[in-house]
């Protein structure tokens, strides 16, 4: 075990600390910690280090709790927080051939077993803390998924139980905090709830950092399903208990949308993902203060000012709020196509309920109680989970009209298939209602370019439903050629430029107010908490 690590440029060491004891003494930190730490024998592990002077072995007691490994013989002696903590092992022929080493900046403690089951019991309890080595010789990377500014997420198989995992792939570079992505891997160790996406290991190469997350099969919420109003209660209900769950422990998400809500395969139970930009909320000092995505930040967030008093868990509230809308009404609340509008909305609240549709009262009352400008006024989210939306028998509208069933179509095709705006459209419709086949007008496709906006545009890092059968992305028939061969059958033995002129524009006509009603659904422009754009909502760093 005297050989090196073979990564060359250990990110999490902090070369500063010349620090060369691995174990803390300072006990007054555990004081201050809001754990409770239960130390008994029944607990301990009987492991063994090496003297010091005459390089014998001792028999000293370790045990686990939370982040925090300890160690002692009849009293404690010393503590490690199992922070920035490196951990390798091995097993070789000698009389304690199960060796655990640990390194922590300058320093490091080598732990020997003779036992294969005390061993495996520590090691297995370290690999959910510690930054781990050797990922390519324990997964084996199969497809990606999704990508983001600075990390891509993969599909990737397990090679010691053949299951499959998320990989998010974090790239090693100047730009990327080290202490912003250990706070995201810490705040993860901390959380275990069913509807919170499940951190299993950290490993470190000499390019990446690579997490392995639970792996979620059913794509973002929202993005290839319409909820009734049941189900839309149902999934918001879930959403709030684990929002309630985390500020009970003391974190706060503030980043609370739909791009981050995964939904496993029955699209009803979903998984919130995406910690990069949670933080301890009583923490003093933050590593980013305004931060969060366009549309779903709180308004709090948006008017701080460096050195003034920090906003609260009410923030998250605010995004819930959002979501709920979202959820019932299907339309963003601050929706608009200029972005700088959209901004001018959600700093101001501004927001109004669509009477056309059937809402419960108590559903309306939630969301303005969620959305007031004041934090104070908002509720917690245990109150949330109290209110008498949760308790209301609901009774579904129906929606058999004919507008309905176009924006019904018009939404479905546009989560389907390629983004779509009213200025450049590709009208891509089915037969509606009694046979009546609805004009498709090819157009060219050009990128739309929108002014006069201060956020950069990226991609939702989850971007695709898995098909874990194959282990690969669902491959869907493009929509465009679907529909084109059904508009060539369509218009065979129709040659006539008149028939095809009314039709066109009784399709334009119909669609018009579907479209200027759906179209440009509020695009997120996500924040990328690892790198510090300039033109980014995050423009505040401790």
């Amino acid at each position: 075990m005297n050989q090196p690590f073979t990564i060359t440029n250990h990110f999490f060491i902090d070369k500063t600390n010349k620090s060369t004891s691995f174990w803390d003494k300072d006990f007054r930190k555990l004081l201050q910690n809001e754990r409770d730490f239960n130390l008994n024998n029944e607990h301990c592990i009987c492991l063994y280090k090496k003297g010091k002077f005459l390089n014998q072995f001792i028999q000293r007691y370790y045990t686990i709790q939370g982040a925090y490994l300890f160690y002692g013989y009849n009293d404690l002696k010393g503590f490690r927080k199992l922070e920035n903590v490196y951990m390798r092992t091995a097993v070789d022929s000698s009389t304690y051939p199960y060796q655990i080493q640990l390194i922590h900046n300058q320093s490091q403690v080598i732990l020997y077993s003779n036992s294969e089951q005390n061993f495996n019991q520590i090691k297995n309890q370290l690999e959910q803390y510690c930054i781990l080595i050797g990922f390519h010789s324990q997964y084996t990377i199969i497809n990606q998924i999704g990508f983001g500014s600075t990390a891509q997420v993969y599909i990737s198989k397990s090679q010691a139980n053949g299951q499959c995992y998320a990989i998010k792939r974090i790239r090693k570079n100047s730009k990327l905090n080290p202490q912003f992505l250990m706070e995201e891997i810490q705040i993860m160790n901390e959380l275990s709830h069913p509807n919170i996406i499940k951190l299993y290991k950290v490993f470190e190469t000499n390019k990446h950092i690579n997490m392995v997350l639970e792996l979620v099969e059913g794509g973002e919420l929202l993005k290839s399903h319409r909820y009734n109003l049941r189900d839309a209660r149902m999934i918001f209900k879930q959403l709030a208990t684990c929002v309630d769950y985390m500020h009970q422990k003391g974190i706060m998400h503030r980043d609370l949308k739909p791009q981050n809500i995964l939904c496993k395969t029955n699209s009803i139970e979903i998984v919130l993902a995406d910690f990069g930009l949670a933080t301890w909320i009583k923490d003093k000092q933050h590593i980013y203060y305004r931060c969060g995505t366009t549309g779903y930040v709180a308004p709090e967030i948006l008017r701080y000012k460096e050195g003034t008093k920090m906003y609260t868990e009410k923030c998250d509230i605010f995004s819930l709020g959002v979501i709920l809308y979202q959820l019932i009404y299907n339309i963003h609340p601050f929706k608009d196509i200029d972005k700088t509008i959209v901004l001018q909305k959600n700093l101001n609240v501004e927001f109004k309920f669509d009477d056309s549709i059937k809402v419960p009262q108590s559903c309306k009352d939630l969301i303005t109680l969620m959305l007031k400008q004041s934090p104070k006024q908002r509720p917690s989210a245990g109150e949330i989970l109290r209110h008498d939306f949760f308790n209301e028998q609901l009774y579904e509208q129906s929606n058999s009209n004919l507008t309905m069933i176009i924006q019904d179509t018009y939404s479905d095709i546009k989560r389907s298939g390629p983004s779509l705006s009213f200025q450049n459209v590709d009208m891509k419709f089915s037969t509606i209602n009694n046979g009546f086949k609805l004009f498709e007008d090819e157009v060219d496709d050009k990128i739309e370019q929108q002014q006069g906006t201060d956020f950069l545009e990226l991609s939702p890092i989850w971007t695709k439903r898995i098909d874990l059968h194959r282990c690969t992305q669902n491959q869907q028939q493009p929509i465009s050629m679907v529909f084109q061969r059904q508009y060539s059958q369509d218009m065979k033995g129709k040659k006539s430029s008149i028939f095809r002129s009314e039709l066109k524009q009784k399709s334009i006509q119909m669609l018009q107010p579907s479209l200027e009603k759906s179209q440009l659904d509020f695009q997120d422009y996500h924040q990328i908490p690892y790198v510090n754009h300039n033109n980014m909502l995050l423009v505040h760093m401790k």
